[in-house]
């Protein structure tokens, strides 16, 4: 099968022009309460799609309801308030299946921001691992993720590191499309809470975590989107806010996306065998 992607060949720390974009009277007018968003790069900020505090209750066949139809299943792994104030944690063991996943459904958009406040535990298990990923989706017509990002330490299911990739697949798993868009080194620490902040505008995608910087321009990343999933490893994690916003370009971005990614490993997108790679979860 053809594929299409395009790159660029650089690496990354934050860059002076990264912007928040919202000011106080423009975050109450648009329902958002709290800390000031992480600073964005690739993208501006439009209308907050979702904002989940953690007030609402989640996990088994509980479904967290958000205004204009949105929700959220946390049906694979257990979720229980942590002792944190309105933070959920997730666990699992080799007898339940898919490891954690919250999933946000019944969002219409191709250009999103996706932010993040989450932590893991340390290692006490043979079977545990730490991973973190942020999925975004267009189910039910496309199975498998346009865009992965991989904040993984661990997690032998793919490769370590942090992560951008695409996959699709047929109905019954079998692949149509695997790219490994980028694969950077990765640096974390248990009980530490890291904001990850995904923007997805058009063809690109950039993904960051505190130093930590994967970019990707692949034509597959314009695909429409209806969904963001979050998928914890077999360790406890805990999710303390996530928000999602529509997004636009932003015209600063060509200027300065060199220095953004210059000090970003080059890597050089390549067909991925994820049949290869991945190993059981647990």
């Amino acid at each position: 099968m053809k594929q299409t992607f395009r790159s660029s060949g650089c690496h990354c720390l934050f860059a002076l022009f990264c912007v928040a974009q919202f000011l106080p009277t423009q975050a109450q007018e648009a329902g958002h309460l709290g800390p000031v968003p992480a600073e964005t790069c690739l993208a501006e900020r439009g209308n907050l799609i979702l904002d989940d505090d953690g007030s609402l209750e989640r996990g088994g066949k509980i479904t967290a309801k958000f205004p204009d139809s949105l929700r959220l299943r946390a049906a694979a792994g257990r979720w229980e308030r942590s002792e944190q104030a309105n933070a959920w944690r997730s666990t699992w063991n080799p007898k339940m299946g898919h490891t954690p996943v919250a999933s946000y459904q019944g969002i219409t958009a191709n250009d999103l921001i996706i932010e993040v406040t989450f932590r893991f535990g340390e290692l006490t298990e043979p079977w545990h691992h730490q991973c973190f990923r942020i999925a975004i989706d267009d189910r039910p017509k496309i199975t498998g993720h346009i865009i992965s990002a991989w904040a993984n330490p661990n997690n032998e299911f793919i490769e370590q590191g942090f992560l951008l990739q695409h996959i699709r697949k047929q109905k019954d798993k079998t692949i149509i499309e695997d790219l490994m868009l980028d694969h950077q080194p990765l640096t974390t620490q248990a009980h530490q809470w890291h904001t990850a902040i995904l923007e997805v505008v058009g063809d690109e995608a950039l993904f960051r975590m505190g130093r930590h910087v994967a970019y990707a321009r692949a034509k597959q990343i314009e695909m429409p989107k209806n969904l963001v999933s979050l998928t914890m490893g077999t360790t406890w994690h805990e999710i303390k806010r996530v928000r999602i916003w529509n997004a636009t370009a932003n015209p600063a971005w060509p200027a300065h996306k060199d220095k953004t990614l210059e000090s970003r490993i080059e890597f050089k997108p390549h067909i991925h065998d994820y049949n290869r790679v991945r190993k059981p979860a647990h």
